[in-house]
């Protein structure tokens, strides 16, 4: 028996937060998180627990799933912060440990949920209820469409919908997601790599978005709001996740709000509040990947690198009359999969890092 080891795997069982496995960090601490995973790694790494391989892998990832958390911590200031304050709704008992961040509608508190992270979205005025209404609708969609099935892993998780009472006694409507451990947003990515990814890179990143969309399209639903900061990639096992159903509407529906910050990013036929279709989706999904790449948003701006066949396949995506654009994200995924062959052969996995 390593009692070593049964000590980690239950403190990391029964952790609520980043802090719970890796304690104080003291000086730089970067480094000294570093310096602690390494030392709990090699306690739980499976060549040094034979018989218990199952668990030590288990266990390996847990470990490197708090240090993303971790290291995300660290770079927002909320590492090691204790609770502030408990919220109850008529079925579960939040206890929200940091502060919270605005969004374009809503303020996000990250709280702990019976040891399951998440956030609490609660929208600042009453007068966008119903988007926050629209995302709670889109999720529990796509949760029946695809229960049990792996792609669910591209969708956030709504836990509940319910009436936050603030400190002034007004209530607010507030969404519960699941928190996405590890994860970065792709507005995180461009800012880390101002000069564009390499395009091995930013493709499965590009597939990711394009198959999100294909389901949700296949559901009726257009997101509406296709932007890098509402895509989530985790660098770890390359999945991704697209957030921020708020703007989502049913197709051919008009998008009813949008992001002021992002404005230059949408089709013409959002800003002139005409309908939206997949092919709104697609306009946005494309000029994430110019960006990606290390453009600005238009084809012209796309580095000299970028192979004249990725370029004919997005300028497809960016064509301003929607009947005109693409409006079939797997057919563009199929499309892109064709040019990634052309370019580098089977698939295969490669690893990408965001710098601390």
């Amino acid at each position: 028996m390593n009692t070593d080891f049964d000590e980690l795997k239950q403190v990391v069982e029964q952790a609520h937060n980043a802090c719970d496995v890796f304690g104080a960090l003291g000086g730089e601490q970067a480094v000294a998180l570093r310096r602690r995973f390494r030392e709990l790694a090699q306690i739980a790494h499976p060549d040094h627990n034979h018989g218990r391989a199952a668990e030590a892998t288990a266990l390996f990832q847990a470990l490197h799933d708090w240090l993303r958390i971790a290291e995300q911590e660290l770079v927002d200031g909320s590492y090691g912060q204790t609770a502030r304050f408990v919220v109850e709704s008529r079925a579960n008992r939040y206890t929200v440990d940091r502060d919270p961040l605005q969004g374009d509608l809503a303020d996000l508190f990250g709280a702990n949920l019976d040891g399951t992270r998440v956030l609490l979205k609660a929208v600042r005025s009453e007068s966008n209820v119903d988007l926050m209404r629209a995302e709670a609708e889109a999720l529990r969609t796509l949760a029946r469409a695809l229960d049990g099935q792996p792609v669910q892993a591209h969708f956030p998780t709504l836990v509940e919908q319910f009436q936050l009472a603030d400190s002034t006694g007004v209530r607010r409507t507030t969404n519960v997601l699941r928190e996405e451990k590890a994860a970065v947003t792709l507005a995180a990515v461009v800012r880390a790599y101002p000069r564009g990814l390499p395009l091995a890179d930013a493709a499965w990143m590009f597939n990711r978005m394009l198959t999100a969309l294909a389901i949700s399209h296949a559901n009726g639903l257009v997101h509406g709001a296709v932007l890098l900061p509402h895509m989530l990639i985790r660098p770890d096992d390359h999945n991704g996740t697209l957030i921020d159903w708020c703007y989502s509407v049913a197709s051919g529906d008009t998008v009813r709000s949008i992001s002021p910050t992002w404005r230059n990013e949408y089709p013409p036929e959002v800003l002139a509040r005409q309908a939206a279709t997949p092919a709104t989706d697609i306009f946005m999904a494309g000029r994430c990947m110019v960006r990606l790449l290390g453009g600005t948003g238009d084809l012209a701006s796309l580095p000299t690198s970028t192979p004249p066949t990725l370029r004919r396949l997005l300028q497809t995506c960016l064509l301003p009359a929607p009947a005109r654009r693409s409006d079939d994200a797997w057919q563009v995924f199929d499309d892109f999969k064709t040019i990634l062959q052309t370019l580098y052969g089977p698939p295969s996995f490669r690893l990408f890092a965001m710098p601390i």
